[in-house]
């Protein structure tokens, strides 16, 4: 269920009076994946803060705590309009000047009056007090002096944050039944169904049609972006960080991986998997992973990432579609697949096809010399 942490407090302004001013945080359960070498820590943020003075800023910390030990992640800034003009000004000074950051960033984001969504993501390095430990959020309101008017640790309730751990990524072929949850939900990206792998349809007459899933590419991203001006992977590199370190790549690059082995279905399922349990909350993570569960027949597991992806989009309607169908919910299966044809879906119309062909063999045939009498009582 979606936590929901509503923050108010008082900023006071430059000047001889001071006004009431709200933050308003809605955050998905966070998800901590450990690692051989390291942990990942991803949520889901929308926060919204009207009338922000444009001087001000605020510093949202989250930080993992056992009660012994503690680990302060990456900031996220939530910037005034001049205080975010003047944090770029600086950014630039330090880097010509070569003056490192002192304090590690995740994201800078100038306010707005609507509401904003972040896709929070940082690493640190494997603990086994990590397992253990819960999240908070350490907020502090900054004016436009430099000085701190207001501290706050937030305790992000939900328990602790789901643990999964380095095996969790791999899951055997003779297991893909059992596929743990994951989840998320949110903007779409264009369909591609080209990077489908092909898998074989069951060949027993009893079995299930062979359903095809539509798959989404995920947007550019903060960790998307770094990685491309640090790290800059070819493909070939890629695929080996995909093996050993999933947890550095963006959900972007780990698509880029999966589609190279489009070919191979394994291991672009395995990929695939992958993604969604380091980005639980991602929503295009969430219909991919449904798609591919669509695609080995694993209703249970689809069924959960699908509640988690945005219900907008064609490849959407063609996966829910292909759901229902598998779960003998026939009339609202042929509905959903219909209208993803007819928006142009070159899997919902597949579908369509091998179910009436797979459903044919079932009924029963007419004999050419089948003499009908009626007889009518007058």
């Amino acid at each position: 269920m979606k936590l929901k942490t509503n923050i108010l407090f008082s900023l006071l302004l430059c000047g001889t009076f001071a006004t009431a001013q709200n933050l308003k945080l809605d955050i998905l359960p966070p998800s901590v994946t450990l690692g051989q070498d390291s942990a990942t820590v991803s949520m889901k943020m929308t926060f919204n803060v009207p009338q922000m003075d444009t001087k001000s800023h605020i510093r949202l910390t989250p930080v993992l705590t056992d009660g012994t030990h503690t680990a302060e992640l990456p900031q996220i800034l939530l910037n005034g309009e001049r205080a975010h003009r003047l944090y770029r000004r600086t950014l630039a000074l330090n880097k010509r000047r070569g003056k490192a950051d002192v304090t590690p960033v995740f994201t800078a984001i100038p306010l707005t009056d609507s509401d904003q969504t972040i896709h929070y993501r940082a690493s640190l390095p494997a603990a086994d007090w990590i397992q253990f430990a819960t999240l908070n959020l350490k907020k502090e309101v900054i004016n436009g002096s430099g000085e701190k008017v207001q501290s706050e640790n937030i305790p992000i309730p939900d328990t602790a944050p789901h643990i999964a751990t380095a095996t969790d990524h791999f899951v055997p072929q003779r297991d893909r039944n059992r596929e743990a949850p994951m989840a998320a939900s949110s903007p779409s990206a264009p369909v591609v169904p080209e990077h489908r792998p092909v898998s074989p349809a069951p060949s027993a007459p009893s079995a299930k049609p062979y359903f095809k899933g539509s798959y989404v590419s995920p947007e550019s991203d903060a960790t998307d972006e770094r990685n491309q001006k640090e790290l800059n992977f070819s493909l070939d590199e890629a695929r080996v960080i995909a093996e050993i370190n999933p947890q550095m790549l963006s959900l972007r690059e780990l698509y880029t991986v999966a589609i190279s082995y489009k070919n191979t279905p394994e291991q672009f399922y395995k990929i695939i998997d992958i993604s969604v349990k380091i980005y639980p909350a991602s929503p295009v993570a969430n219909l991919n992973a449904a798609a591919a569960a669509i695609e080995r027949g694993n209703t249970q597991a689809a069924g959960r990432y699908l509640q988690m992806a945005s219900h907008e989009t064609l490849a959407y309607k063609n996966c829910r579609g292909a759901y229902e169908l598998l779960c003998n919910n026939t009339y609202e299966g042929i509905r959903l697949l219909k209208a993803a044809k007819a928006e142009g879906s070159e899997e919902a119309t597949y579908n369509l096809k091998i179910f009436f062909e797979s459903n044919q063999t079932n009924i029963p045939l007419i004999p050419q010399h089948y003499n009908l009498t009626l007889f009518i009582s007058s």
